[in-house]
C-alpha cells in the first residue's frame, strides 16, 4: 500500500492540518490514546493501536468531504458546515474554537439595523451564507447586495473602501475594535464539532460510543 493512502478496512478520519485547531485537536486526539506518526509532506497517518487512519486536510475543506463520503469523520467548525452546505450528522460539540460569525459596519456609519446595508458591497470569507441572509432584504426591498469573496483579512476591506460591511468571525472583538468596525446582529455562534459522514453512516453502520474526549 502507498505511504498516502488508507487501508480500505479503517476508519477516515479527517482533522485540520494546521493552526490553533490543528494543534487543539492532536492534543485532545492523543489524550484519548490514538497513537500516530505522520511523514514529512504527508497528509495521511496510520494509527498504530487503532484501525484509524487520520488525514490531514485543510478545515474549510472538512465539511466537503465528510458531506461526499471521502471520509469518515471529521473535525472542523459548525460555520464551515454551513457554508459547504452538505448533508453531514453532528455527533458532538468538543468545547472549544468557540465565536460568532457577524455583520460588521465601521463604527462612524452607526448601523442600528442590518437591514440598510441591503444593496451595499459585502466582503466575506462566508459568500453562501452571507447571500443567503441578505436575501430576505433584499427581496423586500426589491434590491442586490453584492457579495465579494475573499479569504483573508476581510475586516480591512471597509477601512480600504471596497465594503459597505463584512461578515466575518469575532472570536474576542479585539481585530474589531482595532479596524473601528461594531458588530451587528449575528448570523450564528460556532464551535468545534465532530460530524460523521451520512454515506458512511448508511452504507457501513459507523456509530461512535460516548467519549470523555
Amino acid at each position: 500500500m502507498q505511504a498516502n493512502q488508507s487501508p480500505p478496512e479503517n476508519c477516515r478520519f479527517a482533522i485540520p492540518k494546521k493552526g490553533r485547531l490543528h494543534d487543539k485537536v492532536t492534543a485532545m486526539l492523543k489524550g484519548a490514546g490514538l497513537e500516530w506518526r505522520r511523514e514529512s509532506r504527508l497528509d495521511v497517518a496510520l494509527c498504530g493501536n487503532m484501525p484509524i487512519t487520520l488525514i490531514f486536510l485543510p478545515a474549510s475543506d472538512i465539511a466537503k468531504y465528510v458531506g461526499e463520503g471521502n471520509v469518515d469523520l471529521g473535525i472542523t467548525g459548525y460555520d464551515v458546515v454551513k457554508e459547504s452546505d452538505v448533508d453531514v450528522e453532528h455527533v458532538m460539540d468538543l468545547g472549544f474554537g468557540k465565536c460568532k460569525l457577524c455583520v460588521q459596519a465601521q463604527v462612524a456609519k452607526e448601523v442600528t439595523d442590518v437591514k440598510t446595508l441591503a444593496g451595499g458591497r459585502i466582503v466575506t470569507s462566508f459568500p453562501h451564507l452571507t447571500r443567503t441572509y441578505f436575501d430576505q432584504f433584499d427581496k423586500e426591498l426589491g434590491v442586490e447586495t453584492k457579495v465579494k469573496f475573499v479569504s483573508g483579512s476581510v475586516e480591512a476591506a471597509c477601512g480600504l473602501g471596497l465594503a459597505d460591511a463584512v461578515v466575518d468571525l469575532v472570536e474576542t472583538g479585539t481585530t474589531m475594535r482595532v479596524r473601528l468596525l461594531s458588530c451587528s446582529p449575528l448570523l450564528f455562534y460556532r464551535n468545534s464539532l465532530s460530524y460523521l459522514s451520512i454515506p458512511s453512516l448508511r452504507s457501513h453502520n459507523v456509530r461512535l460510543q460516548d467519549s470523555k474526549w
